[in-house]
């Protein structure tokens, strides 16, 4: 979700391999954050810190195997994954029913829950078979599982939240489409993204004091863009009656199926077609694209989700068009 297409210097990725079939590509943010925690780790002497950011990609590269061979399992073959600082993705292509989306999209935090509950019982099985004085080795085993644990954990729970564009997020729009449809999965699960992030960037605020404030903060900030951008893209969805926030509630209003036509618009009179002329003419030519647009967010909508604005300019256009169409065939 953080990849781009590698034309800025700061979006290079590069190929590490290709295991299970699937190339396998580290983001060069990654790269440098690799390379300042051994550097780092060196200089303090701390084993624990230069190994950590390998039990992270290899945590994180395990959770998008998951999406990755799950897809593969459908007959939809991954392109590759990407590794980066803010976790990964697996590069999935479409043509899978929506049912086969929604296992492909669970199998991350699956495979995360498993990984956390093996790193939790091999924490454990080291606690109890510590007796009297350890070694220095046998703190540092426990250290590192105590770590692969809390950060399976982390993924795991950060993609069960119903947070757009993150697993859980994806999971709750993909079973409201099943349930109702496209739009309704988008109406209902983008604004509950959005209250979730700011609920976090709230809690973040409230921990300021502790590393784990600041964080949550950032993230959800970045987070929240991203779920900006993505009501940009959707925002005549919410042009109804119920608006942004008011598709939170559980009990609104059903809405009722769209009739895809321009039939219900104002019907022109037949003593307002004939003429044609020059004004119709200079209306057409300056409205052509403005009606296009709309016109396409009708088949999407419904007519019913336009505007009155918007209804008004797609009426005049369409009853233009008729009468200088009647005009050339009494010329004719």
């Amino acid at each position: 979700m953080f990849v781009g297409d590698g034309s800025h210097p700061l979006d290079k990725q590069f190929r590490i391999g290709r295991f299970f079939g699937i190339p396998l590509y580290f983001h060069i943010i990654l790269v440098i954050f690799v390379g300042f925690e051994l550097l780092m780790g060196i200089l303090q002497f701390n084993v624990a810190r230069m190994l950590a950011p390998f039990i992270i990609m290899f945590s994180v590269y395990l959770h998008e195997l998951g999406h990755a061979l799950s897809s593969a399992y459908f007959g939809a073959r991954p392109h590759r994954i990407v590794l980066h600082l803010f976790g990964g993705v697996a590069e999935v292509p479409g043509g899978l029913r929506l049912k086969q989306e929604l296992w492909v999209i669970a199998w991350g935090p699956i495979v995360s829950l498993i990984l956390a509950v093996i790193g939790y019982v091999a924490m454990t099985l080291l606690r109890a078979g510590a007796v009297g004085s350890v070694s220095s080795m046998y703190v540092l085993v426990y250290v590192l599982c105590r770590y692969f644990f809390m950060i399976n954990l982390i993924l795991f729970l950060f993609n069960v939240l119903p947070i757009y564009p993150l697993d859980g997020g994806q999971l709750t729009r993909q079973w409201l489409t099943l349930r109702s449809g496209q739009q309704e999965g988008i109406r209902r699960s983008l604004p509950l993204s959005m209250a979730v992030l700011i609920l976090a960037a709230l809690l973040g605020i409230m921990w300021y004091g502790s590393f784990f404030g600041p964080l949550t903060f950032i993230i959800a900030l970045m987070l929240l863009f991203l779920n900006h951008q993505e009501w940009q893209r959707h925002k005549y969805l919410f042009q109804g009656p119920r608006g942004f926030w008011g598709n939170l509630n559980p009990f609104g209003a059903k809405r009722k199926p769209r009739r895809q036509s321009y039939g219900h618009l104002r019907p022109v009179e037949d003593d307002e077609v004939g003429g044609g002329g020059f004004f119709d003419r200079i209306y057409v030519w300056r409205h052509r694209k403005t009606a296009e647009r709309i016109m396409r967010k009708s088949d999407e909508v419904g007519v019913d989700e336009l505007t009155p604005k918007e209804r008004e300019i797609l009426e005049r256009y369409l009853d233009a068009k008729i009468r200088l169409r009647r005009e050339k065939k009494f010329l004719n």
